[in-house]
């Protein structure tokens, strides 16, 4: 199960700042409906997502069409905000989480973004759940 050991991580996050989380086992799979990697919400806070879960070894992730599809038509029947979250695991860089719009088109309709894209555009845990201030991610 390749990027569970992610999702568990960014669910604990979760878990530990107030939020009901479920990761979904069926997710990237060639299911007839559309299934994020994790969902999470928290009522004390209004705020409920939807999680498509990316991690890499490299400087750059590639992402099909279809996941990011499938992650907005869930958000929308869910009633939820569709979020990408990044983990670059060489660098010590915190996760970076993004709107599916952020992502970049590649020439074959897929999507990509670059670690550096990622930071300059992304946000961090705690802004994303309300708690502070966004912190620069990038120096």
């Amino acid at each position: 199960m390749k990027g569970a050991q992610e999702e568990r991580e960014l669910a604990k996050m979760l878990m530990e700042d107030g939020f009901a989380t479920m990761r979904s086992p069926a997710s990237g799979s060639k299911a007839s409906y559309p299934l994020p990697d994790l969902v999470a919400g928290s009522s004390y806070r209004g705020l409920y997502y939807a999680f498509q879960v990316k991690s890499t070894k490299r400087s750059r992730v590639y992402i099909p069409r279809e996941s990011i599809d499938q992650l907005v038509e869930f958000s929308q029947r869910f009633g939820c905000q569709p979020i990408v979250a990044l983990k670059f695991k060489r660098t010590r860089r915190p996760w970076i989480f993004l709107r599916p719009n952020q992502l970049k088109t590649t020439p074959s309709r897929n999507y990509k973004i670059t670690l550096r894209e990622g930071l300059q555009s992304g946000i961090d845990l705690k802004t994303l759940i309300g708690d502070g201030e966004q912190k620069k991610l990038v120096e």
